[in-house]
């Protein structure tokens, strides 16, 4: 990144834990351990994010804050504090300070924290650099000026004839309105007091090309050779409305970029406490339907408790997709499989019978190139864009998914820049009535939707297809008009053959053979659910609460395999638990469940060898593929 930090804490081990945190994720790092040392840095050197604890022996932290956000505005400064109280977070935000984290926090946490605040800071100085422009621009003086009577054009200055591209010959004589002003654009843009003043107006000039442009006309009445004239200032603003859509835009991106970080704070906040409720909607009722023969009188309605608790944790996965661009687990796929097998889905039949005069039809090349990508985001994307077609055509008409290599031998300038490269595209395209082009432009906006509440989905389907195919690399092209609309998804195609396709998990011939297997998870009932589970495969299960206590058992136990969930509070996470267990048993297996990880997380579990990550909340069929990849043979230790 090489973004500067200075992190002002009195406790020298915190200042180097943080230091070696930020320092892994490309930051340049200067640490005090005082108000006044704090102070020295702040008045030589020139920092992008500055982190203070509220605590400080010499000055009161938010004292500092104060002084650093009036003489560096520039730096996103957060605080730090281990009794926060609400009366000292309101009196930090009130200062200006971006944000207030509370002690101990998550590694990942304090890096987006401060990721976003440079992030936010970036976006304002853009704002005020635009606003800057804009300014300049509005004060330029370099104007044509034309005199006139009743219209026709007595003189004009160079600046004109230059504007226009006339010489001054070819305009004397000559009516304004027939040559360089569009009569019906012509719009007044406030009264003026001054009688002697006609206008401001805005309008469309008329270069000598045809070519159309705005221009602000003010217009005055002077005394000309004995007789009152009329003299016309004409400005061309198009630099100037230029600079106003930027400002507008930059505007609403760093809206949109607090919207996103509020929504964010939120998704994150419950995900993980939503998905450890619905774990037990999930499998509870799985492991029912396992022990229930099929003529039970209620087997229908559980099975709807069931896939009622799927259909909702999926509603969660999309809103951390789209908050905080949740990561996910990636393997060399062929996408016609994945196509296929969504044209095999429950629910692929459900858009089939909400549509049933909308033909949906496949064209797959069979020499496809295959793609390193989440089968499960990929295949939602497809799910969530067929969906949309089908609603788009609503009565009568087709949407076709197909797929195909296209090599792109320079930049493609479509929808989005698409770099030259090789990619495997997916194509949906309908017969709808087509895309506004004022909703083109915000169509796959979080913000934006026109779904109906309650009755056509959440609304954040092709944010998640946005988020997914640049999580993976790619990009997306789009062409809409009267006859249809065509999304194509490009994805970075892979040179590596797809490994062998998994087994599917089979309750009935695939058990455990009393392999031991710890849980460790900080939440009780997920490990109540994952115990029963595990016993229900023929595992034998023990639990802890965790991390710390998981490297005690192992260090006195032998287990085939060890259960890690990726986030646990208050204590050490999933990763950093499993590097202390391989220090005491360097061949120990392990698998790492999650209701969120950040792309730093996977990768740190995959450096340490895990390589199966079990996604929150899991079912029966999750968790034993997962076990049948690891542990497929007869347990180590009895």
């Amino acid at each position: 990144m090489g973004h500067s930090i200075l992190i002002i804490d009195d406790e020298p081990n915190f200042c180097k834990s943080l230091e070696v945190l930020f320092a892994a994720d490309g930051y340049k790092i200067e640490t005090a351990i005082s108000g006044k040392e704090g102070l020295f840095h702040l008045d030589n050197f020139a920092f992008d994010a500055v982190l203070i604890d509220i605590g400080l022996p010499d000055i009161y932290g938010i004292e500092l804050a104060a002084h650093t956000i009036q003489q560096h505005p520039e730096a996103a400064v957060v605080m730090l504090t281990g009794s926060a109280t609400v009366e000292n977070a309101v009196e930090a935000l009130r200062h200006g300070v971006y944000d207030f984290l509370r002690k101990p926090c998550a590694p990942d946490s304090i890096l987006r924290t401060i990721a976003r605040g440079i992030e936010h800071k970036q976006l304002e100085k853009d704002l005020k650099n635009s606003e800057k422009r804009f300014r300049q621009l509005s004060q330029a003086t370099w104007e044509g000026i034309i005199l006139y009577d009743k219209g026709t054009m007595l003189q004009a200055n160079n600046q004109l004839c230059e504007m226009f591209g006339y010489s001054e010959d070819e305009l004397l004589g000559k009516q304004v309105f027939d040559v360089l002003l569009d009569r019906d654009s012509i719009q007044t843009l406030h009264l003026q007091t001054d009688p002697d003043t006609i206008g401001p107006f805005k309008a469309s000039g008329i270069k000598k090309n045809g070519e159309q442009f705005p221009v602000e006309i003010r217009v005055k009445h002077i005394d000309y050779q004995a007789q009152q004239m009329q003299v016309a200032a004409i400005r061309d603003v198009t630099i100037s409305e230029l600079a106003m859509q930027q400002k507008i835009n930059l505007q609403e991106q760093l809206a949109d970029a607090k919207r996103m970080e509020s929504l964010g704070l939120m998704a994150g906040s419950v995900a993980h406490d939503l998905n450890n409720i619905l774990a037990g909607i999930i499998t509870y009722p799985e492991l029912l339907l396992l022990d229930l023969d099929d003529t039970f009188k209620y087997r229908e309605e559980i099975t709807m408790i069931r896939d009622a608790g799927k259909r909702a944790a999926a509603v969660v996965d999309d809103l951390l997709t789209v908050a905080r661009g949740a990561t996910c687990k990636k393997e060399i796929q062929d996408i016609n499989t994945i196509i296929t097998n969504y044209f095999s889905s429950v629910e692929y039949n459900t858009i089939r019978q909400r549509f049933p005069d909308v033909t949906i039809e496949s064209y797959l090349d069979d020499k496809l190139h295959h793609v390193t990508c989440s089968t499960m985001h990929v295949s939602k994307s497809v799910m969530n864009l067929v969906l949309n077609a089908a609603e788009a055509i609503q009565t009568k008409g087709s949407v076709t998914v197909s797929t195909k290599n296209i090599h792109l031998k320079e930049v493609h300038k479509g929808y989005e820049t698409i770099e030259a490269g090789n990619y495997t595209v997916i194509n949906v395209e309908d017969t709808g009535s087509g895309i506004s082009p004022t909703d083109l432009k915000k169509i796959f906006s979080p913000f934006y939707s026109k779904k109906i509440m309650g009755k056509s989905g959440t609304g954040l389907g092709l944010a998640v297809v946005w988020n997914t195919v640049h999580d993976h690399g790619g990009y997306i092209d789009l062409v809409s008009n009267k006859k249809g609309t065509l999304f194509s998804l490009y994805f970075p195609a892979s040179s590596t053959l797809c490994e062998t396709p998994q087994r599917s998990f089979d309750n009935s011939t695939h058990k455990g053979n009393g392999q031991r297997i710890l849980v460790v998870d900080d939440q009780k009932s997920q490990r109540e659910i994952a115990m029963r589970l595990l016993s229900h495969m023929g595992y034998k299960p023990y639990t802890v609460s965790s991390g710390e206590k998981a490297i005690e058992f192992v260090k006195n136990n032998k287990v085939d395999l060890v259960i890690l969930d990726m986030l646990m509070e208050p204590g050490i996470n999933g990763c950093e638990t499993y590097r202390l267990i391989l220090e005491h048993a360097p061949e120990q297996k392990a698998i790492i469940t999650s209701g969120y990880s950040t792309a730093t997380d996977m990768h740190q579990a995959k450096e340490l060898g895990v390589t199966q990550f079990v996604k929150k909340p899991y079912s029966l069929q999750d968790l034993g593929d997962a076990l049948q990849q690891v542990l497929p043979g007869l347990p180590l230790y009895t």
